[in-house]
């Protein structure tokens, strides 16, 4: 049968198709139809007159005269109708190849698992994806190939739908992925990222028990489908540990994993990164067993690239977009090479080429009736597997009772990841018993090391008295002193003073020749000279760099005159004695310390950070290990993950909380007044506010060691501005609105009120506590959310 091309070039004036052919630079064509496919036998024009302009390929003089091309699709003449210049592939009309063109179509070429139209993904001012065309055969395997980098992972999760595209527009099994109803991604798609992303802690049963309860599979199903795939890929037994287990065999749970839903769509990113060569022809066999059925299509990514040579079709993709699509013989086939990987890089060179010559044509005019060497549009494949994109965005509605379904959170999901971390937690005993004895450690040390009186404190005494000892008030004077905060050491003036500036001592208490004699004066007259009053009265140096212990001495040196003058002066006491009297305090003691003090901001310190680390660290190291990816694949949404990681974290918290008040009810015997309800519940509100604020790190930062740099960042802030170990009454104006506008400053004001004033609810200072937490709780989980659907 003559081809039409040859006949039209005919009737402009050219007396055999072939020299017409030839003239231009064009294939001649003949079709012979073998089944469904159309072979194309292509006959390379003898003519040079155009191959010196550049419209022939260089390969021209090496090829062999004829070649066959084994693909049916009719983009491969669009391909070579590139080369010709604008100005003559015009006059070919388009209308009489079409009978040729439809006849040379696979039977079922509008079936297809993935279109890709335009689509453009760019990070900030990073184009990752330019203009990428990409079509996948519905119940075939797609290899896409490319280097590191050149934009595959990023291209599939555009496809699955945990990535939006910047512009164009993608159909994955017939809608748009994550459109409301449309089970991409869930569990129409089964995904094995490039990490092997499964928990370590897990079992094999585990791991497929828990994307079973993902993808709503009841447990009957689940087993079945796991003896099977555990028959099917030579797993060991499904109570193995996963981190027992070899690389090889780590890396066939993944693909079960992916594979437990029976999907319709397989994406494996990477599957024989890092494998034996044993395992990876494995590996491709599974994947031709699976896909012989027609009912699934697989699409593979590796930059192996001869190892492609099994699949249906191959898209070469660098730079981020593809520069051929189709089968890999054809693609092979069409640059004259051996290997596919020769062909590669044979299209690397022409893009590079096409690259350099647009640049020099962006700088330099065309000149009339001058032309590209090529003529072909970059985004385009060279080869490809469906029409050219002029199809019109295919249009999905959804009612609002499945948009709805769509944005509420499933319960199913809830419950799987609940029960993940729980199971978690079970597995890794050391690391919960930590979390549990962590809070109590630290509120044990804060209680016994923070807010005490010194103890062992060295004073250098210089006692010049010269009274006997029975009768010398100095002696009795420093009898009333606590032994046990107050150490005295007798020694000489100079020996004092020197001990003291040499730090060995805290400070030096003098007395006089004449204490006892003048001291007796000044109580028993009423007018006395200086000298009396100098000479009957304790002279007291003190080293005041340190001003907790100065504090502690001169509260033990008041405290022992007003006991020496209790205990010689009898009824007459109050001679001696300031006229300032304290009653019984309205809230508290007299005896409360700075620990008390301390203590309830302390519990909500603990509570809240505890929480903001374990959450931060956590969501980090999961989205490091592929972990989150691979949920949000399966169809658990931001939100599901964030409401399961808040629940299971209660139970924590729960016990934490317990441990805590225990420790400082019971054994400190910090006073409680108020309502335990409250106090429990808004320490427990607190740490949920660290949580939410553990997901606003972890949903903003992707790696462990600048979550702890964050979290630690804003720890020493928040502890000092919160009034927790200082009144904020104390700081500054300026700063002192930044401090109330923290999330423990009301909480810890509201919480001593609770505790050692017995107020409730009724009371401003107390429920301004919990709106406080509550708002703050609220913001962080909203601006958690939305950063991570912006990062998405």
């Amino acid at each position: 049968m003559r081809c039409r091309i040859g006949m039209e070039f005919s009737s402009a004036g050219c007396t055999q198709p072939e020299a017409a052919a030839s003239c231009f630079g064009l294939y001649y064509m003949r079709r012979q139809t073998q089944g469904n496919v159309g072979r194309f036998n292509v006959c390379r024009g003898r003519d040079d007159v155009l191959y010196r302009s550049g419209f022939c390929h260089s390969s021209r003089l090496s090829a062999p005269e004829s070649t066959q091309r084994s693909f049916g699709d009719p983009v491969f003449f669009h391909s070579a109708m590139t080369q010709i210049p604008n100005n003559l592939a015009g006059e070919i009309k388009e209308g009489d190849m079409k009978e040729d063109l439809e006849a040379s179509l696979p039977a079922a070429q509008d079936n297809f698992a993935i279109r890709c139209r335009d689509v453009c993904r760019s990070y900030g001012k990073l184009k990752v994806l330019t203009n990428l065309n990409l079509t996948v055969p519905q119940g075939q395997i797609y290899g896409l190939l490319g280097p590191s980098g050149c934009g595959k992972t990023t291209l599939l999760k555009c496809i699955v739908g945990t990535l939006k595209i910047s512009r164009g527009h993608i159909t994955v099994l017939g809608k748009p992925p994550a459109f409301p109803g449309h089970e991409v991604p869930g569990k129409m798609v089964g995904y094995m990222p490039q990490d092997l992303a499964l928990y370590n802690e897990f079992t094999i049963s585990d791991t497929l028990t828990f994307f079973g309860r993902i993808h709503g599979l009841t447990s009957n199903e689940t087993r079945a489908r796991m003896d099977f795939l555990i028959d099917f890929l030579h797993l060991p037994q499904k109570h193995s540990l996963v981190r027992n287990l070899s690389g090889g065999q780590r890396r066939r749970v993944s693909l079960g994993a992916a594979l437990l839903q029976n999907p319709e769509l397989l994406i494996l990113d990477e599957p024989t990164v890092g494998v034996d060569p044993v395992l990876r022809a494995k590996i491709w066999q599974h994947l031709v067993e699976i896909v012989k059925t027609g009912k699934v299509s697989v699409i593979i990514t590796t930059h192996y690239i001869e190892e492609a040579r099994q699949a249906n079709v191959v898209g070469l993709m660098r730079n981020g977009h593809l520069l051929a699509e189709g089968p890999p013989d054809a693609v092979m086939e069409q640059h004259s090479a051996t290997t596919l990987e020769h062909a590669f890089l044979q299209l690397c060179e022409s893009s590079d080429q096409n690259s350099t010559q647009e640049s020099s044509s962006e700088s330099e005019p065309l000149e009339k009736g001058q032309a590209f060497g090529n003529g072909r549009d970059e985004s385009q494949p060279i080869l490809a597997v469906g029409p050219p994109p002029v199809e019109e965005v295919p249009k999905c509605t959804a009612d609002w009772m499945v948009r709805a379904r769509h944005i509420l959170p499933k319960g199913r999901n809830i419950g799987a990841l609940v029960i993940k971390t729980m199971v978690r937690m079970k597995r890794m005993p050391g690391s919960l018993c930590f979390q549990f004895l962590l809070p109590v450690i630290q509120i044990s040390l804060i209680c016994l090391c923070v807010g005490g009186d010194p103890k062992g404190i060295k004073v250098a005494v210089v006692n010049n008295d010269t009274s006997p000892l029975s009768s010398s008030f100095s002696v009795s004077l420093l009898s009333f002193l606590d032994n046990s905060s107050v150490i005295q050491i007798p020694l000489p003036h100079n020996e004092a003073f020197e001990g003291v500036h040499k730090g060995q001592y805290w400070g030096v208490i003098g007395f006089g020749q004449n204490f006892t004699s003048y001291l007796t004066k000044r109580i028993l007259q009423r007018q006395v000279s200086k000298e009396v009053i100098d000479g009957g009265s304790v002279h007291v140096w003190l080293d005041l760099t340190n001003r907790q212990i100065g504090l502690m001495l001169q509260k033990q040196l008041h405290q022992a005159f007003q006991d020496f003058v209790d205990f010689k002066m009898g009824g007459l006491a109050y001679l001696a004695a300031l006229p300032i009297k304290f009653e019984e305090p309205i809230y508290g003691s007299l005896d409360m310390d700075f620990t008390t003090y301390v203590t309830p901001g302390a519990v909500l310190s603990i509570s809240f950070y505890l929480a903001v680390g374990l959450t931060a660290l956590s969501f980090v190291l999961e989205r490091k290990e592929g972990l989150l990816d691979r949920c949000w694949v399966a169809g658990v949404s931001s939100m599901e993950t964030m409401l399961a990681h808040l629940f299971s974290q209660l139970f924590v918290i729960s016990v934490q909380i317990i441990l805590m008040l225990l420790f400082i009810l019971l054994v400190f015997k910090m006073p409680n007044e108020g309502s335990l309800f409250l106090v429990i519940c808004l320490i427990v509100l607190q740490g949920v506010t660290g949580i939410s604020f553990g997901l606003v790190i972890s949903a903003g930062i992707d790696d462990e060691q600048s979550a702890n740099q964050a979290a630690l960042g804003i720890f020493y802030p928040n502890l000092i501005l919160s009034g927790i170990i200082w009144p904020v009454e104390c700081i500054p104006y300026p700063l002192r609105y930044l401090s109330l506008a923290l999330p423990q400053t009301y909480a810890s004001e509201s919480l001593r009120c609770i505790m050692y004033r017995g107020w409730g609810m009724s009371e401003m200072m107390v429920w301004r506590g919990f709106a406080f937490t509550l708002g703050w709780n609220t913001f962080f989980l909203i601006l958690a959310t939305v950063i991570l659907k912006l990062r998405t």
